[in-house]
């Protein structure tokens, strides 16, 4: 299969035209480059944009939240049948629930990921409240009471 080589001359007049008109127009104008792969390796090449018609844009920014959309059902639909799996089966080995546990995980992370929520979450506890709070609960569970712990009072 040969493939015809354009000379720089050509590849800045299809560019020139395209820049005018987008890749489809300029292709049918010209009747060169054989596709739209080339004459956008053209464009990257001399470091030319090339704007997508408007209803080009339009349809890409559909196909995208289409796509989105569907990944989100998806998520929801593995997550929604992991737990049922969990809540209908007796006799889960611990094998099983881990991994169970583990896809539904994944399937509200990837969730999370599609809706531009946060994936992971830093602790801002500080360490000196935990020990606290473990002391008090140490302290009930030995006395066999709950302490609990008085507000402080503000002065007017």
């Amino acid at each position: 299969m040969n493939q015809r080589k354009y000379t720089e001359k050509e590849k800045l007049a299809y560019l020139d035209k395209a820049s005018e008109i987008g890749h489809s127009r300029a292709r049918r104008e010209l009747g060169y480059p054989n596709s739209w792969s080339t004459a956008n390796s053209w464009a990257k090449e001399f470091n030319v944009t090339i704007a997508l018609s408007e209803l080009k844009a339009k349809s890409a920014a559909f196909n995208q939240w289409y796509r989105d959309e569907e990944l989100l059902i998806a998520m929801q639909d593995v997550i929604d049948r992991g737990m049922e799996y969990i809540n209908d089966k007796d006799d889960l080995s611990p094998d099983e629930y881990k991994k169970t546990v583990e896809g539904i995980k994944r399937a509200i992370e990837t969730k999370n990921l599609i809706e531009g929520k946060a994936t992971s979450r830093a602790g801002t506890e500080s360490a000196q409240s935990s020990d606290e709070v473990f002391k008090n609960l140490l302290s009930a569970f030995e006395g066999d009471e709950q302490k609990v712990s008085e507000p402080e009072s503000q002065e007017a």
